[in-house]
């Protein structure tokens, strides 16, 4: 029998057999190897064990009283979910046969980002596979993506629906509903005379979203992003204490509101479907004030796609999907549509303050592509974000009416 726990994935691993024979055994080295843990509820990953008999039960019993939350128990074969469910296990562990695996070799990329790659599988699903390039996905965090695009497709925002977890490529990924449609992006890039059509779209999707309330709590407060973002940056030591401070006192001064923030919005994350824009990739959603998505999106739009542009390796292009000038382009047809004026200075303004607070996710930005830069080249591209910023940050507030 077999014992092995990942400390990065949060996975328990049990191959073998578990019986009256072994059980105190296994149970020495589950103590052994959770020592010392303290992070959220291990999954453990069954696909290696071949029985349990009662005695590997209260094994298992002893290590689910450890925490206060039904444990996952995963890739559990058909033999050993039937003794599950004979003795009633399945009702104190959240027990989940094998993944179904899927390979997306050779399929279609029709969206994403940094942490997630979305595929077409047919033309009615698609599958969202998380590629773990910035941190581990474990299967509580799945599950709470699966979570969010049920309550935010039940709240009339069109999204993909899901249906199933699965395993592609060692990676976890869910597997999408979907009608048969292509990126926002995708669309442009065929059909660039459809850029004020669209992006008029996407304004009052965003708007739509930033009108939408959920019951307090349904999603993670907002805030929690561009404090991640910022996070990025500390840990580089990239700027002063006093900086990081005032960073965190300005984003937590953001009001906090129960509409919908998508955290993420840009062409690659809006599929196009006939006159309609569906959602998809709101695994990151949250609460809080609109402003958060359009200083987010202001740095897709318009800081990356104009960093990576200068720097000539066309990053913006990779994952956003459209050229420079494009994606400066319908930020341009969003921002008055969104805001519902023409008034040029009324727009200089609002974009001011969009572009002051964007500073927290164009220094994160700049810090993830940072390769070949050395650390003092780096510090002074940080200062240079710093300098004006600073002297925004103590009266920057929101825009008021939205």
């Amino acid at each position: 029998m077999n014992v092995k726990f990942d400390a990065g994935t949060g996975t328990l691993t049990l191959s073998g057999r578990i019986d009256s024979n072994n059980a105190g055994e296994v149970e020495k080295k589950i103590s052994e190897e959770l020592s010392g843990f303290s992070g959220e509820p291990p999954v453990i990953d069954a696909e290696g064990l071949e029985y349990v008999s009662s005695a590997g039960l209260r094994v298992l019993l002893k290590f689910c009283k450890m925490f206060s939350t039904k444990l996952n128990i995963i890739n559990v074969s058909n033999d050993v979910y039937d003794i599950f469910e004979v003795t009633g296990f399945n009702e104190l562990l959240k027990v989940r046969k094998k993944f179904r695996e899927i390979s997306v070799d050779g399929l279609p990329v029709i969206g994403g980002g940094i942490s997630s790659i979305v595929y077409r599988i047919d033309p009615d699903t698609i599958i969202k596979v998380f590629n773990n390039a910035h941190r581990v996905y474990t299967l509580s965090m799945i599950e709470d993506d699966q979570r969010i695009s049920r309550e935010v497709f039940l709240h009339d925002i069109p999204t993909a629906i899901p249906f199933d977890v699965v395993k592609a490529g060692g990676f976890y990924g869910i597997v999408y509903e979907m009608i048969d449609a292509d990126t926002m992006s995708g669309v442009l890039r065929k059909n660039p005379e459809r850029l004020n059509e669209l992006s008029i779209k996407a304004a009052r999707l965003l708007k739509k979203l930033h009108t939408t309330e959920f019951d307090e709590g349904t999603f993670t407060d907002a805030r929690f992003y561009p404090h991640k973002m910022a996070e990025v940056v500390y840990k580089r030591e990239l700027i002063s204490s006093e900086d990081k401070k005032a960073i965190d006192e300005l984003i937590d001064r953001i009001p906090y509101r129960n509409t919908f923030i998508h955290s993420d919005f840009h062409p690659n994350n809006l599929l196009v479907k006939g006159d309609e824009l569906i959602l998809i990739d709101v695994g990151e959603a949250g609460q809080g004030h609109p402003i958060i998505d359009l200083f987010i999106s202001y740095g897709h739009f318009v800081y990356l796609s104009g960093l990576s542009s200068r720097n000539g390796d066309h990053f913006h292009e990779r994952i956003l999907g459209l050229s420079a000038e494009m994606l400066h382009a319908s930020w341009d047809i969003i921002l008055p549509e969104y805001f519902g004026t023409s008034d040029r200075e009324l727009l200089r303004n609002y974009e001011k303050i969009i572009s002051d607070y964007s500073s927290i996710i164009n220094m994160a930005v700049l810090r993830a592509n940072a390769a070949g830069l050395s650390q003092d080249e780096l510090k002074k591209t940080i200062d240079g974000i710093m300098i004006p910023f600073r002297e925004s940050m103590t009266t920057l507030k929101p825009i008021e009416g939205i």
